[in-house]
C-alpha cells in the first residue's frame, strides 16, 4: 500500500509542476457551506453558473440524467472529464493553484487516499443520517452514493450460449477474459479480489486471485485491451470480468438497442464483492455552491433513483419504480456476494493486487 501511495504522491508533484509552474498552493476555501440554506446554495450556484466533475460520464450510473436535471433546474453548465480514481485525486491536487474541477466519483477505498492527500472538503447533505454508517466518512469528506457488484458480461454469440456462473466455470472454459487496467482502475482490482475469494483467498490474501490470472495469462486467455461498450458491441470481447453489474447491464441494453451481439450479465456465485463509489468534494473547488447543491440532489430520493435507472443500487433505502427494477438483476443473484464495509482493508488489498499484477501477471500476458 505504501508503494502505491508513494507512486501517487510522486505523480501528483510532477503534475503539479506542469500545471502551476511551481507556484505556492492557494488556500482552501474558508466558507462553511453547511451553514447555508438550500436557497442560499441555489443563489450562489446560479452566480457561479458552472460545475466540472471528473469520472461522472453520461454512460455510467445514469449521471447523464442527474446532470441534465441539475443544469436545467438551477441554470448550471456541466462539464465532465472521465478518468480513473487515482487520476481524479491527482488532478485535484495538481490543479490546486488554478483549480477547474469540483467533484469526483471514486472507488470506495480511494476516499481514504483523497483524505490522505488532503484534497477534499467535508459536506453533509440533508439526507446524511439515512446513509449507512459504513458508507460514509464521519466528518463528511466522502460518502458512497451507490453500490455495484462484480459481474460477468458475456457475449453469448461467441460462447455458444454458455454463461459461466462462477470463476471456477470461467477458468474451466476456453473463453478469453477482459479485465481492463488492473494497475490503476478500481473495478478491475476489486474483480481480482473477488476471484481471490472464490479461490479460497480473502481481502488479506489476494494471492489465489493472482495465481488464477497467471494461469489464464500463460494460456493466452487474458485480453490485454481495454474494456468499453464499443469493443463489447463490436464482438472484440468474449467475457468482460473486470466491471461492476451496473456497467455490464447498461452495456447489455445499449448494445441490444444497436442490434449488436447478445450480451448476458450474471454475478459469479463463488466470489463477487459488492462495493461502491463515493462522491468527493474538491477542497479547492472553484464552484463550491454548485457542488454542494449537486451533492444535495445526488443524495435526494430523486437523485438516488437516477442511480437505479443507471443499473446501480442506491446507497439510501428509496423506493425504486417497477419499470426500473425490471431491468436489474434479480436479488437472488446477490445472496452470496461479499459486502465490503472496511475501506482501509479494501485499499490495502487493491494496492497489493495492483503491485502483483504489474510484477507477475503482465509479464505473462501474450
Amino acid at each position: 500500500m505504501k508503494c502505491i501511495i508513494l507512486v501517487i504522491v510522486l505523480a501528483v508533484f510532477s503534475l503539479a509542476a506542469a500545471y502551476s509552474g511551481g507556484s505556492q498552493a492557494v488556500a482552501a476555501p474558508s466558507l462553511d457551506l453547511s451553514t447555508l440554506t438550500i436557497e442560499q446554495l441555489v443563489e450562489g450556484a446560479k452566480k457561479e453558473g458552472r460545475i466540472e466533475s471528473v469520472a461522472m460520464p453520461d454512460d455510467w450510473a445514469d449521471w447523464k440524467t442527474s446532470w441534465e436535471i441539475i443544469s436545467k433546474r438551477y441554470g448550471i453548465q456541466h462539464f465532465d472529464t472521465d478518468m480513473g480514481s487515482a487520476e481524479e485525486i491527482q488532478i485535484f491536487k495538481a490543479e490546486k493553484d488554478s483549480p477547474t474541477k469540483d467533484i469526483g466519483d471514486v472507488g470506495h477505498s480511494y476516499g481514504l487516499v483523497a483524505i490522505n492527500e488532503d484534497v477534499v472538503q467535508p459536506y453533509k447533505p440533508r439526507t446524511w443520517d439515512s446513509i449507512p454508517a459504513w458508507a460514509k466518512d464521519r466528518e463528511g469528506r466522502w460518502a458512497l452514493s451507490y453500490t455495484g457488484t462484480i459481474a460477468f458480461a458475456v457475449n453469448t454469440d461467441k460462447t455458444g450460449g454458455v454463461v459461466p456462473a462462477s470463476w471456477g466455470e470461467l477458468k474451466a472454459s476456453p473463453f478469453p477474459v477482459t479485465m481492463g487496467n488492473v494497475i490503476s482502475s478500481s473495478s478491475p482490482q476489486v474483480a481480482v479480489i473477488s476471484c481471490a475469494i472464490a479461490m479460497g483467498g480473502s481481502l488479506d490474501n489476494v494471492r489465489p486471485g493472482i495465481e488464477y490470472f497467471k494461469d489464464l495469462a500463460r494460456s493466452g486467455r487474458i485480453d490485454p485491451g481495454s474494456y468499453s461498450r464499443t469493443r463489447l458491441g463490436n464482438g472484440e470481447i468474449t467475457v468482460l470480468a473486470g466491471r461492476y453489474d451496473l456497467s455490464g447491464l447498461q452495456y447489455r441494453d445499449l448494445i441490444k438497442e444497436a442490434r449488436g451481439p447478445n450480451i448476458s450479465v450474471t454475478i459469479p456465485q463463488d466470489g463477487a464483492i459488492t462495493s461502491g463509489y463515493c462522491l468527493i468534494f474538491n477542497k479547492y473547488a472553484p464552484h463550491p455552491h454548485a457542488t454542494a447543491l449537486a451533492i444535495e440532489y445526488l443524495f435526494s430520493d430523486e437523485g438516488q433513483i437516477d442511480r437505479a435507472r443507471g443499473y446501480a443500487r442506491p446507497i439510501r433505502d428509496v423506493p425504486i419504480p417497477a419499470d426500473i427494477k425490471a431491468k436489474m438483476l434479480p436479488d437472488s443473484l446477490y445472496a452470496k456476494a461479499t459486502l465490503v464495509t472496511d475501506p482501509a482493508a479494501l485499499q490495502k488489498a487493491q494496492a497489493e493486487v495492483a503491485r502483483l499484477w504489474e510484477e507477475e501477471v503482465i509479464p505473462l500476458i501474450r
